[in-house]
């Protein structure tokens, strides 16, 4: 959430940036606060990863290293990850926090469209932020589309490992789980997303389009995750006492049940469109889970074991060796982006 303070930060940023030296008797004085309250600032903004200078004695104040060049506009992966921690791209009314809150502080029209449009367009979803950032190469092309809207034309590699062109609307960027996405329209038909780590180029067009004023990133992405995966086959888990404070932090969907039991144990019941991927997940906590229904499940579950068997006892005892490789589909990784370390 946007309030005066982190309004006040970014303003002091922008001032640093004009500057090659600033007191901060001047900045306390700009800004109508005390010179203890510039000092916790410039804590506050070295904290988020803002290179903020000190230079000491009468002559001294405060600047941006000189090799840095922060642009309002600039969205590169620590730059975006710096402006999120501030506060500044993620306010559930973007509207009326940036524009009500960050002009009390006196942050200027230019400054406060920047941070709404920004708002608007870009969404971080830190369920999953410990993994590892990609697909970042192409976001200085997107992020100047986003802000022109102006199309794309978009070549990218599917998962069956064919390339695919189209011209697309962009229409907003998430990073979720150490990965970009690029939320756009084909010409005709409704937004998807496509992982920008697939994306072999994006090339900007001469056409423009309108951008949907009602259309709002985070509330797409919040409603494609509860959908995604999503479906009829039941699924039911029961949860060994140990294993039962970490599954109880998996991402969830709306129809999913949990029931606890007086002996410590917990029963889980998902709705999804695939159990394939569940394999992975499931044997990573051994003997904690045991999946009780479906049966093909439970199947498949015994059959990895198996083989995950076989390919010790092919080394220490000279036995038949198991098949190479892991699973042709993306069941491990749809396993892993939904689980997050906090609760």
């Amino acid at each position: 959430m946007v309030d005066a303070a982190r309004a006040r930060q970014l303003n002091i940023v922008h001032l640093l940036r004009s500057r090659t030296n600033v007191p901060a008797p001047e900045i306390a004085a700009r800004f109508g606060v005390t010179e203890r309250t510039v000092y916790r600032d410039m804590a506050a903004l070295t904290a988020a990863g803002i290179p903020v200078q000190a230079t000491p004695g009468k002559t001294g104040g405060y600047r941006l290293a000189a090799d840095t060049a922060l642009d309002p506009l600039t969205i590169d992966s620590d730059h975006a990850l710096r402006l999120y921690v501030l506060g500044f791209l993620d306010s559930p009314n973007p509207d009326a926090e940036a524009e009500g809150r960050a002009r009390m502080a006196g942050v200027s029209d230019t400054v406060q469209d920047v941070i709404r449009r920004l708002a608007q367009r870009i969404h971080f979803d830190t369920a999953d932020w410990y993994w590892r950032d990609e697909g970042s190469g192409h976001l200085p092309v997107l992020r100047t589309a986003m802000l022109t809207a102006t199309a794309l034309e978009t070549t990218w590699r599917t998962k069956d490992g064919y390339q695919e062109t189209a011209l697309l609307k962009p229409y907003g960027a998430v990073w979720k789980a150490g990965e970009w996405h690029m939320v756009a329209a084909r010409t005709t038909g409704n937004p998807t997303r496509f992982r920008l780590n697939l994306v072999n180029r994006l090339h900007p067009t001469d056409l423009t389009f309108a951008y949907p004023e009602d259309f709002s990133v985070r509330d797409w992405w919040a409603q494609t995750m509860e959908d995604y995966g999503k479906g009829d086959i039941r699924v039911t888990l029961r949860v060994a006492p140990g294993a039962r404070d970490e599954l109880l932090r998996l991402s969830l969907k709306s129809t999913s049940r949990i029931r606890q039991h007086d002996d410590g144990f917990l029963s889980i019941v998902l709705f999804v469109d695939r159990w394939e991927w569940l394999i992975p997940l499931v044997t990573s906590y051994g003997p904690h889970v045991e999946v009780v229904e479906p049966t093909d499940l439970r199947t498949a579950l015994i059959q990895h074991l198996r083989r995950t068997l076989a390919l010790y006892d092919h080394a220490t005892t000279g036995g038949p060796a198991p098949p190479d490789g892991p699973p042709h589909d993306d069941s491990r990784l749809r396993s892993t982006h939904g689980r997050h370390p906090g609760a």
